[in-house]
C-alpha cells in the first residue's frame, strides 16, 4: 500500500507507507566516516578534537589501550605502549612514527573518565607536544572521546596539520569500534610533515637554507634552483634514485600579510606516480633566536596509488636525513679543532635537536626479542643500525664501481664528452655496450649519474665532474677510488700482521696502490704547491727564486719535484726515499721533465744522507728548503729526522711538513673523512711504518699540538699553518 503527498508545486510523490520507519533507521544508521570534529583551536598552542560513539567507555578504552587493537586502526605499537612512566614507537610502518612517553594511563570506571596522557615526537624529533585522550561516558548513552593536544609556543601552521589530521583518527577508531574494519590509511592524504629546530632567527634560516650552496648541502641538489617555475633534481640518498621538485611559488620575506614571513610551494614527481605531490616550505619563528623549518606534503590521493606505504617510508627518509643535514648548516663553529678542521665542539648542540629514536623503517618491524642477540639489544635501535649499515655497504660498493669508471676512463668520457646512452658512450671509449649499461644503471642508482627517461641518455653533472673527471681541478678525487683495489687485496697480508704484532713490508702491497697515491697527491701538487703554499710562506718565493739547494723527502713519483724544478730554475734539487720503484718513477719523470741536470733522486734513508751533506750539486750547502709530504707520521725515527733537518737548513730555510688534517683529541675524528683516512692507516700507513721499526703514528697521528711539540724540541723556533684550501690536509712551515 502506498499514499500520496500533494504537491501544489510540482507533481504528485509515490512513497512507501514504511518511509517513516526508514527514516529512523537510517538515522541509527550513520556514514562510517565524517562524525569527528574538532572543536577548539586556541591560539596555536591547544587543539581539541572529539567524536561520540555508541559503544561502551571500557570497550572504547580497550581498542585505545591494548597496542593490538590500536594496530588495526592506527598504527603498530613498538615498546610499552599506554604504561605510565615507559616509553613506545607508534610505527605507522611507512617511515614515519611517533615516539612517545606515556605520562597516566587511568581506565574509565563508573562516574570517572579514563585518561590517557602522552608525550610524542614526530620521528623522535622535533618539539614535544601533549596528547591527551578522555574517554567518558555520553549524557544519551554510549561514549565521548576527546583529543586534545597542546604545544609550548608552536608556528602557526602546526594547526593545518593537527586540526585536518585529529577528526580523521577519531573516525577511524569509531569506524574500527563499529565494524572492526583495519583502517590504517584513509585518513593519511597529509604528510609526511617535518619540523627542524635552527638555532637561529627565521630571516637568517632562511637566507642560508636557500642559497645556492645550502640548497645543495641540506637538500642534496644536483641541478636546478629554487626560483618559481624551476625544476631541481634532488637526490634521494639511497637505491631509489631521485626525485624531481619543480618550484611553483616562491614569497620572500616581508612580501605576504599577516605574517610577512617567507614560504615557499612547490611539487614532488617520481617516475611511478601519475601524478605530483604537493609541498610546502615555510619557516616560524620559536622564540627570539631561534626559528623552526617546515616541510609538508598534501594530495597522496591524487596519485592513484593503492597503497603508498613505500612511497611514504622513502619520502620520510630523505626529509629526516635532510633535517640532520639543515642543522649542521647552523652549528656553532670554534677553533679548528675537528676531524679536517672543522671544529664541532664550539658549544653543545641542544639535546632537541640532535636526538633521534631507536629506529623506524625496517628497524620497526623486528620482534620485540630475536635469539642470538644481546640480551639489552633494543629490536628498535638494531634496525636502526641495520639500515645504516646496508647504506654504507652500498656506498662500498658504489666506490667499487667508481674505481672502475676512473680506471677505464668512464667518468673522463662522461664529464668532457657529455650525456650519453650506452651505445654512445660504448662508441667514445671502445668498451661493450652491455657492461657500460650496468655500471651506468648502478651508479645513478647512487646519484653520482643522472639519467633522462626521454632520451636515455645517463650524465655526469658539472659539479660531480669537477670531482671526477678533471684532473687539473683542485677538487679532483677521482684516484680515491683506485686505492680501493690495492688496500683491499692487501687485507690478508694485513690480518696476518695483527696477528703476529709486526708489520708488513712495502713490498708486500701491489705497485697501483703506490700509483694511485700519487694520483691522489697530484689533486694539490699539481694545483696548490708552487702557485698558492710556497707564496704563503713569508720570504719563501724570492728566496727561491734567487736559488738554493731543496731536499725533497719521501718524493714517492717525483712529483713535487717536478714541480719545483719547473717553477725555480736557479734551484737545484735532491729527492729521497726507500721504495725503489718510487725512485725508478721519480728518476723517469725527472727525465721526461728535462730537469735531470738540476735534480737528484737518491734511494737512501734521509737522515743519514742530511747528515752526510748529501746533495745534487755535490756540496754541503744549507738548504734553503726541506719539503715532507704524508711522509713524518709513517719514518722510523720522526724526531731525529726532524732533528736533523733543523741543522741542515739556512736561517732563513724553511721546512714545509703536509699531514693529514687531525683534531688534537682522537675522539674528535669522527665522519667520512676521518673514516678514509683511519682505513688507510689501518690498511698501509701503520703496518709500514711498524715494518721499518717506527713508533707507527698513523696516517692522523700528528696533529697540531703533537706536530708542535716535535718541532720545538728539534729546535725550530716558529711553526706556522699554511692555508691548503683542502678538506684532507694540513700544511706547516717549520722555520729556524
Amino acid at each position: 500500500m502506498t499514499f500520496e503527498d500533494t504537491n501544489p508545486q510540482g507533481p504528485r510523490i509515490h512513497r512507501p507507507s514504511g518511509a517513516a520507519d526508514l527514516a529512523r533507521e537510517s538515522a541509527a544508521f550513520p556514514p562510517l566516516r565524517g562524525s569527528a570534529v574538532p572543536v577548539a583551536q586556541e591560539r596555536w598552542e591547544r587543539l581539541v578534537s572529539t567524536v561520540t560513539v555508541p559503544e561502551p567507555p571500557d570497550e572504547v578504552w580497550t581498542a585505545l589501550t591494548d597496542p593490538d587493537r590500536v594496530a588495526s586502526w592506527l598504527a603498530v605499537c613498538r615498546g610499552h605502549w599506554a604504561v605510565a612512566g615507559r616509553e613506545s614507537m607508534l610505527d605507522f610502518e611507512d617511515g614515519e612514527f611517533f615516539w612517545c612517553r606515556t605520562l597516566d594511563a587511568v581506565a574509565p570506571q563508573t562516574q570517572r573518565r579514563g585518561v590517557l596522557r602522552l608525550l610524542w615526537r614526530w620521528v623522535g624529533v622535533g618539539p614535544a607536544t601533549s596528547v591527551t585522550w578522555t574517554v567518558a561516558a555520553a549524557e544519551a548513552g554510549g561514549t565521548t572521546v576527546t583529543v586534545v593536544e597542546e604545544a609550548e609556543n608552536p608556528p602557526s601552521d602546526w594547526r593545518s596539520w593537527n586540526g585536518m589530521g585529529w577528526p580523521g583518527i577519531l573516525d577511524q577508531l569509531a569506524a574500527h569500534l563499529r565494524t572492526g574494519t583495519e583502517w590504517r590509511w584513509p585518513w593519511r592524504r597529509f604528510g609526511p610533515y617535518l619540523q627542524i629546530p635552527l638555532p637561529v632567527p627565521p630571516y637568517q634560516a632562511w637566507q642560508e637554507l636557500t642559497s645556492a650552496a645550502g640548497i645543495q648541502h641540506w637538500l642534496q641538489r644536483s641541478s636546478g634552483t629554487l626560483a618559481p617555475g624551476e625544476e631541481l633534481t634532488l637526490v634521494m640518498g639511497d637505491a631509489s634514485g631521485t626525485v624531481r621538485m619543480r618550484v611553483t611559488k616562491v614569497v620572500d620575506a616581508a612580501q605576504e600579510f599577516p605574517s610577512y614571513l617567507p614560504y615557499l610551494e612547490f611539487e614532488l614527481r617520481r617516475p611511478t606516480w601519475s601524478a605530483a605531490l604537493g609541498g610546502r616550505l615555510w619557516i616560524e619563528p620559536a622564540g627570539l633566536d631561534s626559528s623552526l623549518l617546515q616541510v609538508c606534503h598534501f594530495g597522496w590521493e591524487n596519485l592513484d596509488i593503492p597503497e603508498p606505504v613505500t612511497e611514504r617510508k622513502l619520502l620520510t627518509g630523505f626529509w629526516t636525513a635532510a633535517a640532520g643535514r639543515a642543522s649542521t648548516l647552523f652549528l656553532p663553529q670554534g677553533p679548528p679543532a675537528g676531524p679536517h678542521g672543522w671544529s664541532v665542539s664550539g658549544a653543545p648542540r641542544p639535546r632537541e635537536a640532535t636526538e633521534r629514536a631507536p629506529g623506524h623503517g625496517s628497524g620497526g618491524a623486528m620482534p620485540a626479542a630475536m635469539p642470538a642477540m644481546p640480551p639489552d639489544a633494543a629490536p628498535s635501535a638494531v634496525g636502526e643500525f641495520l639500515d645504516r649499515v646496508v647504506s654504507d655497504l652500498g656506498t662500498a660498493m658504489g666506490g667499487v664501481l667508481c674505481s672502475l669508471g676512473v680506471r677505464l676512463g668512464l667518468f673522463t668520457a662522461l664529464g668532457q664528452g657529455g650525456p650519453a646512452t650506452a651505445t654512445e658512450l660504448a662508441e667514445r671509449t671502445g668498451l661493450p655496450e652491455r657492461q657500460l649499461l650496468e655500471w651506468l644503471r648502478g651508479l645513478t642508482g647512487t646519484g653520482y649519474l643522472t639519467h633522462d627517461r626521454t632520451d636515455g641518455r645517463f650524465a655526469l653533472p658539472p659539479a660531480h665532474a669537477a670531482v671526477l673527471a678533471f684532473e687539473d681541478s683542485p677538487f679532483h678525487l677521482g684516484p680515491g677510488y683506485e686505492l680501493l683495489p690495492p688496500l683491499a687485496s692487501a687485507v690478508d697480508a694485513v690480518a696476518a700482521g695483527f696477528r703476529s704484532g709486526e708489520g708488513v713490508a712495502r713490498s708486500a702491497y701491489a705497485e697501483p696502490l703506490f700509483t694511485a697515491m700519487e694520483r691522489m697527491s697530484a689533486t694539490w701538487l699539481d694545483t696548490q704547491l708552487v702557485s698558492r703554499w710556497i707564496p704563503a710562506v713569508e720570504g719563501l718565493l724570492p728566496a727561491l727564486e734567487r736559488g738554493g739547494e731543496v731536499a725533497d723527502i719521501g718524493c714517492g713519483g717525483g712529483r713535487a719535484l717536478v714541480r719545483m724544478a719547473r717553477a725555480f730554475g736557479n734551484c737545484r734539487f735532491t729527492g729521497y726515499d726507500l721504495h725503489r720503484p718510487n725512485v725508478l718513477r721519480a728518476r723517469e719523470a725527472v727525465r721526461a721533465a728535462k730537469v735531470d741536470d738540476r735534480v737528484s733522486v737518491e734511494e737512501t734513508d734521509a737522515v743519514g744522507a742530511l747528515a752526510a751533506g748529501t746533495r745534487a750539486s755535490g756540496d754541503s750547502l744549507p738548504l734553503l728548503l726541506v719539503t715532507m709530504f704524508d711522509v713524518l707520521h709513517d719514518v722510523a725515527a720522526p724526531e731525529e729526522l726532524l732533528r736533523t733537518v733543523r741543522e741542515s737548513l739556512s736561517p732563513d730555510g724553511a721546512l714545509l711538513v703536509l699531514e693529514s688534517l687531525s683534531a688534537d683529541d682522537p675522539a674528535d675524528n669522527t665522519g667520512p673523512r676521518s673514516t678514509m683516512l683511519y682505513a688507510t692507516s689501518t690498511l698501509y700507513c701503520l703496518p709500514t711504518s711498524l715494518a721499518d721499526g717506527a713508533p707507527g703514528l698513523g696516517t692522523l697521528g700528528l696533529p697540531p699540538a703533537t706536530l708542535r711539540r716535535m718541532a720545538t724540541a728539534a729546535g725550530f723556533g716558529r711553526v706556522e699553518q699554511v692555508p691548503t684550501a683542502n678538506p684532507f690536509t694540513a700544511l706547516y712551515a717549520l722555520r729556524p
